[in-house]
């Protein structure tokens, strides 16, 4: 566990601007994170966490505007910069392109492309910076099947969807997908929403980065409660007991290609 912010400021480098003071969440919630030293921010307890302390978000470092903070052991070298302007348009019709997949192909995705994508999703907002959201990927079709077999053995399972047996991958209702996406966190009965949302928001996250790499997805909640049902299951896949999720997400290679996106009508009520 980290016992130091590691705040440490370039003075070569520093305007003196005071942003990072500005925008640090302890601050703003009546702490004393940050203050002015000799015209340079310096975090007064570098070992303070927590609500009035440093809540590890990177924001002082993400606001300079000269790279001058680093944070963590994180430097501005090592982030990202800030997106390019046309990041807008190519979001809006990744937003409008995206769909539900339900044919994949056979091969496993490349395991650099999951380590791009969990990079990514690894942003996703959460209450307070808590840290407290987890993720679950199953990384190739091998390792499906085996979960496919934790959950239902040797035994024929029935969907609870039709009449019909099931007794291949798409009985978990991921249409044979090669992998599997599961945000999942432990939800208590205070602040039981906030946590939902968390999954929701990083389940959301994840559909949009991997649509982005070219993939296909496929979003079930009733996958989800057929898996958290399942002791053996949440064994095989490292899910401790008390941890619940909203959906997963099955993702591969799609069979088809779409050459574009649709439109969809939804009600809106413009306050003007």
């Amino acid at each position: 566990m980290m016992d130091n912010a590691r705040f440490f400021v370039n003075t070569d480098k520093c305007i003196g601007c005071g942003n990072c003071l500005e925008v640090c969440p302890g601050n703003m919630v009546g702490g004393d994170v940050l203050r002015f030293e000799n015209d340079h921010p310096v975090m007064v307890d570098q070992s303070n966490f927590g609500w009035k302390g440093c809540w590890k978000c990177q924001h002082c470092l993400a606001v300079c505007p000269v790279g001058a903070i680093s944070v963590l052991g994180i430097s501005p070298e090592e982030v990202p910069e800030k997106p390019s302007e046309s990041a807008k348009y190519e979001l809006a019709k990744l937003m409008q392109f995206r769909r539900s997949c339900r044919a994949f192909k056979k091969d496993d995705v490349d395991k650099s492309i999951i380590d791009e994508m969990l990079k990514a999703v690894s942003a996703v907002p959460t209450g307070g910076n808590n840290h407290s959201l987890e993720f679950c990927v199953v990384e190739s079709r091998k390792k499906m099947k085996e979960l496919y077999d934790a959950v239902f053995g040797s035994a024929v399972q029935t969907s609870i969807f039709s009449d019909e047996d099931q007794d291949d991958l798409s009985a978990l209702r991921l249409y044979d997908a090669p992998h599997l996406f599961i945000a999942h966190k432990a939800v208590g009965d205070r602040f039981q929403d906030g946590a939902l949302t968390e999954m929701g928001l990083a389940t959301a996250y994840f559909e949009l980065i991997a649509n982005a790499y070219g993939l296909g997805t496929v979003i079930s909640t009733y996958s989800a409660e057929l898996l958290f049902k399942s002791k053996r299951a949440k064994a095989f896949l490292g899910i401790p007991e008390g941890h619940k999720a909203l959906a997963v997400i099955g993702f591969g290679y799609p069979e088809y290609e779409y050459a574009r996106g649709v439109e969809k009508n939804k009600k809106i009520n413009r306050i003007k």
